[in-house]
């Protein structure tokens, strides 16, 4: 059995993870899910391909993976948004692998719990169960990376960072309860200037301790992005120097624990009036972004729509590096109608990163977008009239 060490360089990071050099999903099954009643599927190894018109339930497929995954969708909405209408709950399970290891995982959501499971035992603490099973995804809503609020920036990197190292979670959550505790002595300060400011003082020592190793993790993930996306975009497009570069509140430009307490400090005593104005902490990971650059020029305002989703198409394939760096094994890849709207020429180069030990699930409304070199190594499946037929691969 063929096994890695990864031991992290950072002092807040040093998980040391042991994995396989093949992660796949064999099997799903889905239970009240969005359109399906139910519905079994088993996966090729490599490269699979959902065939349909738009409608039919391919993303859904897609989605369910995403969800056995992180159990929770990769769209917008509420967990309960998935169960099937008129249902009153939903389950997904399936069975991965890692190595030469074998579990059984499984989602169950209903209106007013959500669980997951592996090999059958419930699962109290999420960060214990997203951690088995990685998936990174492309839908065509990507572009909201580049386009769209913070939020959505800071979600995708709590997400992402969270599938690496699972205590970022507990982190994450630590630093929200802290933030949250702020917040309301902030709005008891303003209200009453009795109070007693030395408390903030020790909220404020807690609330930076928690987010100097938040910054950590971020810091050091979008470094490890960087090292990776310029070198893919330019084999995509021909064009050189993108770079990701993180925004942060502090303007800190690169990870320094003292210089992080430092910023934090000043712009406490700084935003003091106004913070308790508005009853809410103005600076910290919370509030942070990060931005999509091409030599130094902001992507988000000159970049055409091509060249933004080539951009996103790059970040995720960095994505694919990095975790491949850290857990020894390829996360599962999920693409979304990838193709559609580009040339034949970028597909190509895309094509070259979908390396054979990286499991490929991808749909598409015309076999005609998907490389023939893909086509040859996928199983095909046709989706119509609420069936699924396997084709098997092309010989």
């Amino acid at each position: 059995m063929s096994r890695r060490r990864y031991t992290s360089n950072s002092k807040n990071q040093n998980l040391v993870v042991f994995w396989g050099d093949f992660l796949k999903i064999e099997h799903i099954k889905l239970l009240n899910f969005r359109n399906y009643d139910y519905l079994e599927l088993d996966f090729n190894p490599n490269i699979n391909i959902f065939i349909g018109n738009n409608g039919q339930g391919k993303t859904n497929i897609l989605e369910s993976i995403y969800v056995l995954s992180l159990s929770k969708s990769n769209r917008s909405g509420q967990d309960s948004d998935l169960i099937k209408f008129n249902k009153e709950f939903l389950t997904v399970s399936g069975k991965i692998e890692k190595d030469d290891l074998k579990k059984n995982l499984e989602v169950y959501i209903d209106n007013y719990r959500k669980k997951v499971s592996i090999n059958g035992k419930e699962i109290h603490r999420i960060k214990d169960y997203i951690s088995n099973f990685c998936v990174i995804s492309f839908v065509p809503t990507d572009l909201d990376i580049i386009k769209g609020s913070p939020s959505i920036r800071r979600n995708l990197l709590n997400v992402n960072i969270s599938q690496l190292f699972n205590n970022y979670i507990t982190i994450l959550n630590e630093y929200n309860k802290i933030v949250k505790i702020r917040n309301e002595y902030l709005k008891k300060l303003y209200i009453n200037n009795n109070s007693d400011f030395r408390y903030l003082d020790i909220i404020n020592e807690k609330l930076i301790e928690a987010a100097d190793k938040i910054y950590e993790y971020r810091f050091n993930y979008l470094k490890e992005i960087n090292s990776f996306i310029s070198n893919i975009f330019k084999k995509i497009t021909g064009l050189s120097g993108l770079t990701i570069k993180y925004d942060n509140t502090l303007g800190v430009i690169e990870y320094d624990k003292e210089k992080i307490k430092n910023a934090f400090l000043k712009k406490f005593k700084k935003n003091l009036n106004q913070e308790m104005i508005q009853g809410q902490t103005l600076v910290g990971p919370h509030r942070d972004d990060f931005s999509f650059y091409l030599n130094d020029i902001d992507m988000k305002v000159f970049a055409s729509q091509g060249q933004q989703r080539m951009a996103i198409i790059a970040f995720k394939i960095s994505e694919l590096n990095y975790y491949k760096k850290v857990l020894g094994s390829y996360p599962v890849l999920l693409l979304d109608d990838i193709f559609s709207e580009i040339d034949s020429s970028k597909r190509n180069k895309i094509v070259k990163f979908l390396k054979k030990d990286i499991q490929t699930i991808i749909t598409t409304t015309d076999i005609n977008d998907i490389s023939e070199d893909l086509i040859k190594e996928a199983v095909i499946y046709k989706i119509g009239n609420n069936k699924i037929t396997k084709k098997g691969k092309k010989q």
